[in-house]
This record gives C-alpha cells, structure tokens and sequence, in this order.
C-alpha cells in the first residue's frame, strides 16, 4: 500500500509539473515563437529558398580566337545545355575578366585561334574555360556542361574520321566503354533534397534548446524555481518528478511539430521520401527525448531569458558542420569527431537522411538510434545534476521547500 501511494503522490507530481510547464510555455509568446512559428515557419523558408534544387543557366561569355564553324559550334552546343547560358562573346580576355569582376559572368570559355587547324590536322586542342569559384554550384554546372559537349563533339569528329564504318564500329571507336550514371536517392542531384532533411532535423533541436533555455532564464530571473517544487500539500516532489514532469511536457508539445517537419515538409516540397514512417517516428523518439535533456543540461548557463540567444543561436552553424552532412566526420580530426558524437541532431541527420531519403529501415541505422538512446540516458543524468544543484541554490537564497533524496 506504502508504494502505491508512493507511486500515486509521483505521478500527481509529475502531472502537477507537465500542468505547470504547459502554463508556463503558454504564457510566454517568445517561447510561443521558438515551440511553434520556428519549427512550423522556418522549414517552410529554407524549402522555398532552395526550391529550385539546381541552379540552371548559369552566364557565361566565350572569347573566340579561331572564329571557325567548329569553334562557333563548340559554343552553340555549350549554350544548348540546360547549365550554361552565354550572355556575350568579349572580343578578347580582358574584356572577359572585366565582365567576371562585374559579375555579369561567372564563367569564359577561351577557344584559342588555332583550335580548328589543330583538329583538322589530327592534333589534340585545348580549349580553356574559366569559372568563378566563389559558388561552387555553378562551377559544377560548368563542368558537366563542357564535359558532355567536349565528348559529344569529339565523338562527331570521330565518326566523320570513320569514313565508311559500320554504325557498330563507329560506337567501338567513340566510345569503346559506354557507361550510364545514375544518382540514388537524388535524382535531380538537387541542393535541397540534399541540405533540407538535415537542416530540419537541426531546426527539432535548436527551437527545443532556445524555447527550454528561454523558459529557464525567465524561471532563473524571477526567481520562480521555488513554485516547481514546494508549496504543495502532501508533497513528494524530487528532481526526477520535475525532470520528467518538464520532459513530458515539452515532448508532447513537439509531436506534431515533428509530424509535420519530417513528413509534411518533404511531402509537401516534393523531396525525396522512401523510407517507413512508422520507422521514422520511432527514430525521432530518441531524437526528441535526447534533444530536450540536451537542452535542459544546457538551460543551466542560462540566467537570463534573453541569454539563449547569445548562448545557443550560433550553434547551429556548428552543429550542421560537425554533423557529417556537408563533409564527411571520418575526415574530420578527432576532437571534432567526438565534439559531434554528443551531439543529438549529429546522430539524427545520419540516421533520418538515411532512412527518408535512402530508404533505410531503423535496423540499418541502428548504430545511430542506439547512440540517441545513449544519449538519452547521459543528459537525462546531466539534466537530474543540473536542477539538483539549481535547487539547492534556490533553497540557499532563502525559498522553501522540501527536496527528498531519491
């Protein structure tokens, strides 16, 4: 009887704290904004921004010395493509580079006067082509463009070469090894089907960081800690109480926040979407109880409501970094390795992008979704020291209340 009553006081602890949390959030509009308008605005913003997903057309200009029917026909052809589009054939380099530096161009193709001789004499020529590598999506583009155009063209040369080959001969001589590319799980080789799935798996944990510190920092300010756990009758508040009573409360808060960022958003925008999910929603349970420890240990730096913003938004940059998304973590040196491994959103990018884009299932991620859990585990201790010790401050600045040892 003795420890069902125990376990009866608890769990009207626990409902007293999720009550007092939902009133606290509620009451808040900053916090309004970082639960719901981030996480329901801000994926919207980056989609729409990336929407496109390639960047097509890109200006160039071409500079042709040979001016030859060849020569005219290479740039045609480069025209033709979906990537590059020319806006102006400069008289000489000069004029080229001036239009660079203007950024009316970010791209010249140099075909130098003796380009057709050299061709008709059966010699190798060498046309240059210069790209503006500060946006490295256009240099791409240029890339592929030149390649696809320089093979066609001399694939063309080739046959006329032939004289009267048979069609099979003259497909043995262009091209001996033919070779078809295929991107999994992108298509389009799209920036957005690429970038966005993680960044909205950072966008779940930096608003739970941001909203938690902000409700800490206010709580921190006006010295509100007290009326989590004291003042009641029969009470038998402890820290797990108002751990998990705060917990509860912001994970049932961000259900739908999580429903509509990992499956709306990609439905919506069109992203590639292959994986269970059923699958999904269970990987994010770790994420999310992982990512709202994570910010709980880290409410603890925060003593004014504010100071999240100083404290907390410029991580995020780092976060995605580290993450493996954008270069991969076996590359990076090892603190920065281990600076990600304790890192909720590190563990989720990998196993979300790999289970929505790629199809994956929870057990072929499962290295991930074990180290979420692990996660888990370690900030919800974290979490219990932290407001263990705040509460022990609170009582030493004169607030009452009774803490007992659990």
């Amino acid at each position: 009887m003795k420890l069902l009553r125990s376990i009866k006081i608890g769990l009207a602890d626990i409902y007293y704290i999720w009550r007092r949390e939902y009133h606290a959030v509620f009451q808040d509009f900053g916090v309004i904004l970082f639960f719901f308008a981030l996480p329901f605005v801000y994926p919207i913003v980056y989609a729409a921004v990336y929407n496109p997903e390639v960047v097509r057309e890109v200006p160039m200009v071409v500079v042709d010395n040979a001016r030859t029917p060849l020569s005219r026909e290479l740039a045609r052809e480069m025209d033709a493509t979906p990537h590059a589009h020319i806006v102006s054939y400069c008289a000489n380099m000069d004029e080229a580079k001036r239009m660079m530096h203007e950024k009316n161009c970010y791209g010249i193709l140099f075909i130098p006067s003796d380009f057709s001789q050299k061709i008709e004499r059966g010699e190798q020529s060498v046309v240059s082509f210069y790209s503006d590598m500060s946006i490295l999506l256009n240099y791409k583009g240029f890339l592929i463009a030149l390649t696809d155009v320089t093979l066609n063209l001399g694939g063309q040369l080739q046959t006329q070469s032939l004289g009267g080959a048979t069609q099979e001969q003259i497909n043995v001589a262009t091209q001996p090894i033919p070779y078809v590319s295929v991107n999994l799980y992108n298509p389009e080789s799209g920036l957005a089907s690429f970038l966005l799935p993680a960044i909205l798996i950072l966008i779940l944990q930096q608003s739970l960081i941001l909203g938690i510190g902000m409700l800490a920092g206010g709580i921190y300010e006006h010295h509100r800690l007290h009326l989590f756990y004291s003042g009641r009758e029969h009470m038998h508040n402890n820290v797990l109480h108002l751990v998990v009573g705060k917990a509860l409360c912001y994970f049932s808060l961000y259900v739908l926040c999580t429903a509509y960022i990992l499956h709306f958003i990609p439905w919506l925008f069109k992203f590639p979407q292959i994986g269970s999910q059923v699958e999904i929603y269970a990987f994010a349970v770790p994420f999310l109880l992982s990512s709202i420890f994570f910010g709980m240990t880290l409410s603890v730096f925060v003593r004014e409501r504010e100071s999240s913003f100083l404290l907390f938004v410029f991580t995020s940059v780092i976060f995605l970094f580290i993450s493996g998304i954008t270069w991969p973590r076996y590359a990076m040196p090892e603190y920065w390795q281990w600076l990600g491994a304790i890192i909720p959103s590190t563990w989720g990018i990998e196993g979300f992008v790999r289970m929505n884009t790629a199809g994956a299932g929870i057990y072929d991620v499962r290295h991930a979704y074990t180290m979420l859990w692990i996660l888990t585990g370690v900030y919800f201790v974290t979490t219990c020291l932290v407001y263990r010790y705040q509460i022990w401050k609170d009582k030493k600045r004169g607030h009452s209340g009774v803490l007992e040892s659990e």
